[in-house]
């Protein structure tokens, strides 16, 4: 058995993980919301302890938890009859349709749960927010000075091209298929070693972009307890802000620097989506321990604190507020009203973007712009 067999195969183990995480983090999103929310809808805290909520939220977990064992037991069929390319496949395409039964799976849930909400007459009197002013005790997002360590990776994999170049050789392979064979070349050049600069910067750029939103996202303040609920946050955002830095500098860095030493012909091509592959399963099971552990917004941090003081939120049965009509399905969030670019998920762990502001289209078409040009540039060049 050859490297890029070996390869390959430890590839697609790594990858198998994948429909793994989607489905474990599918299957607990109910149960690490926000307090005041449920499959995205805003309800009373005490709203968590009602019979029928309960038995949806264990419902939708059961049933993402069978489809994605149905997604795996098919895509180790193929791998054992129809080998690794097809698995690749398969995984790929199970780990999309798991996402997809999630969705659908939200807004049947998400129904049920604007009929209780009817039926129980779940309405907030009036609008209430809070702000917390002069709480310095609680954390904050990491400062984006750390953000420079960046610079000293992208230093070193200029180091790296320029140092190495006498050993590069004439032709650098720079793309392979899913089987591991090259496929794509470039000539030798001092432009050659651009490529992985280049590549290393947009990485890091996205990920500063990520760490940026954390620290200026909209803070969500329950009025009725905004001191527990700054706490559980400033955590929250915290813990946020040091993964993206760590999963910012492996992935850009590391990713960036493989690159540039398969340029210089001191890596195999192949190693490179080897390398990805680790540093994306780091990346995901990273979120989900982070997501299962602390909650979106801080909520088992806030519980934690609740219940060490003596309190808890069975017969909190106060809503605050009431966004429900600013949220299409409880996923997508238009509000011209709201100054905020980035807001805290509803459904999920992290925060989504408020498409009501302009500043978001343009992004997006940024973005769009540089995902599809740097590989026509590639191309091109």
């Amino acid at each position: 058995m050859n490297n890029t067999v070996v390869s390959m195969n430890i590839a697609l183990c790594a990858f198998l993980l994948l429909p793994v995480i989607v489905t474990a983090g599918l299957a607990g999103v109910p149960w690490v919301t926000d307090r005041h929310e449920v499959f995205g809808v805003t309800v009373p805290a005490a709203a968590h302890t009602n019979t029928r909520i309960r038995e949806y939220k264990v419902a939708f977990s059961g049933i993402v938890v069978a489809i994605g064992v149905c997604a795996m037991l098919v895509s180790l069929a193929v791998w054992r009859l129809c080998g690794v390319d097809a698995a690749f496949w398969t995984v790929s395409i199970a780990a999309v349709v798991i996402a997809i039964c999630g969705f659908v799976l939200q807004q049947v849930f998400r129904r049920k749960v604007l009929s209780i909400k009817t039926s129980q007459g779940w309405e907030a009197s009036s609008a209430r927010r809070a702000a917390l002013i002069g709480e310095r005790d609680n954390p904050d997002p990491l400062s984006l000075k750390w953000e420079l360590l960046q610079v000293v990776c992208l230093a070193v994999t200029i180091a790296v091209g320029l140092l190495g170049y006498d050993r590069m050789p004439e032709r650098v392979p720079i793309h392979a298929d899913i089987a591991g064979n090259v496929n794509g070349w470039a000539e030798k050049s001092p432009m050659v070693i651009w490529y992985a600069v280049l590549a290393q910067v947009v990485l890091a750029a996205v990920m500063v972009a990520s760490h940026v939103a954390i620290i200026y996202a909209k803070h969500p303040i329950d009025p009725d307890h905004p001191a527990t609920t700054g706490y559980a946050y400033g955590v929250f955002s915290r813990v946020w802000s040091i993964y993206v830095l760590v999963i910012g500098l492996l992935t850009a860095g590391g990713l960036g620097l493989g690159v540039q030493l398969v340029a210089i012909g001191v890596l195999d091509v192949n190693l490179i989506g080897l390398i990805g592959m680790f540093i994306a399963v780091a990346a995901l099971v990273g979120a989900l321990m982070i997501g299962m552990y602390y909650g979106q917004n801080g909520a088992r941090v806030y519980a934690g604190v609740r219940h060490s003081d003596g309190g808890d939120d069975l017969d909190d049965d106060v809503m605050p507020y009431d966004d429900d009509l600013h949220w299409i399905g409880g996923i997508i969030y238009i509000n011209r009203d709201d100054p905020a670019i980035m807001v805290p998920k509803r459904f999920g762990v992290g925060w989504t973007v408020n498409l009501a502001r302009p500043s978001v289209i343009i992004g997006t078409i940024v973005l769009l712009a540089i995902a599809i040009g740097l590989p026509v540039a590639a191309i091109l060049m």
